[in-house]
This record gives C-alpha cells, sequence and structure tokens, in this order.
C-alpha cells in the first residue's frame, strides 16, 4: 500500500512539472509585443513616400503607438494609448492621421497584420527599423 502511495505522489509531482513546463514554454513563444512594424518605402516611379508605420512601446500607464502613415506625404506622427492581450492589439487612429478609423491587428514575431474599421484592407507590417533610421 505504501508502494501505491509513493508511486501515487511521483506521478502526481510528475504531472505538476510537465504542466509547470507547458505553460513557461507557452508564455515564451509569445511575440515581443513592443517593436517597430513598417512598410513605409520611397516610391522612385511617382517620387512618394508611400506605407504605414507602427511603433509600440510601452510606458508607466501602458502600451502607446507611434503612428505615421504616407500616401505621398506622411502625416504628422500621432501617439495614442493600445490595448495588448496576448498578441492582439487595439487603438484608436485620429481622423488627422488617418480617416480608416480604428485598428485591430495581431503581433507576431516577424510582422503585424491587421485591418482598420473603415477599410477592408489588411496591412502586413514587417518588424524591423523605422524608414526614418
Amino acid at each position: 500500500m505504501k508502494r501505491l502511495i509513493h508511486v501515487f505522489l511521483i506521478m502526481l509531482a510528475l504531472g505538476i512539472v510537465s504542466t509547470a513546463v507547458d505553460a513557461v514554454g507557452a508564455v515564451a513563444k509569445q511575440p515581443k509585443p513592443t517593436g517597430m512594424f513598417s512598410d513605409m518605402a520611397y516610391n522612385d516611379e511617382g517620387g512618394d513616400l508611400l506605407g504605414t508605420e507602427i511603433f509600440v512601446t510601452y510606458a508607466r500607464d501602458g502600451y502607446f503607438v507611434v503612428y505615421q502613415s504616407s500616401e505621398g506625404e506622411p502625416t504628422t506622427p500621432a501617439v495614442m494609448p493600445a490595448t495588448i492581450s496576448g498578441t492582439s492589439i487595439k487603438f484608436a487612429v485620429p481622423k488627422t492621421s488617418d480617416p480608416r478609423g480604428n485598428f485591430v491587428g495581431t503581433i507576431g514575431s516577424k510582422e503585424l497584420t491587421g485591418s482598420f474599421s473603415g477599410s477592408k484592407e489588411i496591412i502586413h507590417l514587417k518588424r524591423k527599423a523605422s524608414y526614418w533610421q
């Protein structure tokens, strides 16, 4: 009987350790939410700057986004709070920065994908240095 209890306790301990290792592994696999995401590029043919940049940063009050887009000439960068949960991100873009509205997306290890409430277009922004760097 004692041997059976001993085996049961060992199996229980192994199960707890296995669950803890799985939980740590799941957290480690989530990409870092902060960083620069951009597809902004100069178009030689038209002589225009085109694209979007989203810089996700963190402060004591939570996550923030520095947002800038360009369809020929770049807009004034705007700073706004962002809601991040796991790999999802949401933020409201002022109409003066972009008339497409609120942004909802997913943060990955290599890119940020998402769309605006006023557009069906899905944007793909690579995690890379800013166009301005």
